[in-house]
């Protein structure tokens, strides 16, 4: 962060959200390549919840930049 940009609680907040959905993506990630390594021939199980959590990272990411840009942009 630079010492002059602007950080709101909402943004704060998103932060910590992209942060801890971050750690549930590498989890599954994790999960999945443990999956493939035992079961090669089948199906991960939880992909979809993989594609939820890749979904939400990109929203959140993109409503992140949005406010940043509103409050930083110059």
């Amino acid at each position: 962060m630079r010492a002059n940009e602007i950080q709101t609680t909402e943004m704060q907040q998103i932060k910590s959200m992209i942060i801890d959905t971050v750690t549930q993506r590498d989890a599954f990630k994790t999960e999945m390549e443990l999956w493939y390594q035992n079961n090669p021939k089948l199906h991960y199980p939880n992909m979809k919840n993989l594609i939820l959590i890749d979904a939400t990272l990109s929203k959140l990411d993109s409503f992140y930049k949005k406010l940043w840009d509103y409050h930083n942009a110059k």
